[in-house]
């Protein structure tokens, strides 16, 4: 089996998503992403736990991309809304929050309700390449751990750069792959990771950097969080073990929801053989869109 690409890439992800919501949500609560620590803090000993982590990384990108309080931003990839609502209650933002997954759309939508911030966060099934919104809309547009899914990453750049107004800020945090020729067991590594979380490949921190100025974006620089993040694959904070109860229970959710939902399983110790390898890192991304006055 191969990673999935081409036209059926989009269908594969939001079934993921749509199969997995529950799961992500019940381990790893408002935030479906990675958690952000200090040097030496371990998820299970002095560090802090998998909420207040997932909450820093949010901070830390915010701080990364210089996100100006009360800006009007797309979220591509919103998932559940954990972030969004970051942005719209504490940094005051507007945001439209996009996603393929409609059970992740709504789920994001309940819980704004139930913030007080239905007014301040929306959030939609779309295409985040394909919007509709016109041109210089937002004054920010964010891409939390979205872009993995998202195969051609020239057409992203692009597009945000169009959506953008003069000036405006892009945020972008995303896994990555080693810069350079992998060794065939490290592209295995690769491969199999791709295939159990639904992406087409993986562009290196370096890669994504030098797409962002072939768009035309200005001030960009990036920022190598691999050692800061790869706790997240600790057993510690995904807490899958404590799902995985025998082949009868994986067989029972399996029936239930297709196989697909295996991959939720799987993920986890390959993805901390690649950070522990160096063959899989983490990156965050900042740039701005021209603006022709300045």
């Amino acid at each position: 089996m191969d990673p999935v690409n081409g036209s059926g890439l989009n269908t594969a992800v939001e079934r993921y998503y749509d199969i997995t919501l529950d799961l992500y949500e019940d381990l790893w609560g408002e935030h479906v992403h990675h958690g952000f620590w200090d040097a030496g803090e371990t998820p299970a000993r002095d560090g802090a736990d998998r909420h207040a982590a997932t909450d820093r990384l949010v901070r830390e990108l915010v701080a990364h991309a210089g996100l100006p309080a009360g800006a009007h931003v797309l979220d591509v990839g919103c998932g559940i809304g954990g972030p969004a609502l970051h942005l719209a209650g504490p940094h005051g933002c507007t945001v439209e929050g996009v996603t393929l997954s409609a059970r992740q759309a709504a789920r994001a939508t309940e819980k704004a309700r139930a913030a007080g911030l239905a007014d301040r966060a929306r959030f939609h099934r779309l295409d985040a390449l394909r919007t509709g919104y016109p041109d210089a809309s937002f004054g920010a547009v964010w891409a939390l751990e979205s872009l993995m899914h998202i195969a051609d990453r020239a057409a992203f750049f692009a597009e945000a750069r169009r959506l953008l107004a003069p000036g405006g800020t892009l945020a972008v945090a995303t896994w990555a792959v080693r810069e350079g020729e992998l060794t065939p067991e490290e592209q295995e590594l690769v491969r199999q990771i791709l295939i159990h979380q639904v992406m087409p490949d993986f562009s290196s921190l370096a890669e994504h950097e030098r797409l962002a100025r072939a768009a035309g974006f200005t001030d960009v620089a990036t920022a190598d969080w691999s050692s800061a993040v790869a706790n997240s694959w600790d057993p510690a904070f995904a807490l899958v073990p404590q799902y995985a109860r025998g082949p009868a229970a994986m067989r029972d959710l399996a029936r239930e929801r297709g196989v697909d939902v295996l991959g939720f399983f799987h993920a986890g110790p390959l993805m901390k053989k690649g950070f522990d390898t160096g063959v899989i890192t983490y990156g965050a991304l900042r740039a701005t869109a021209p603006d022709p006055a300045r």
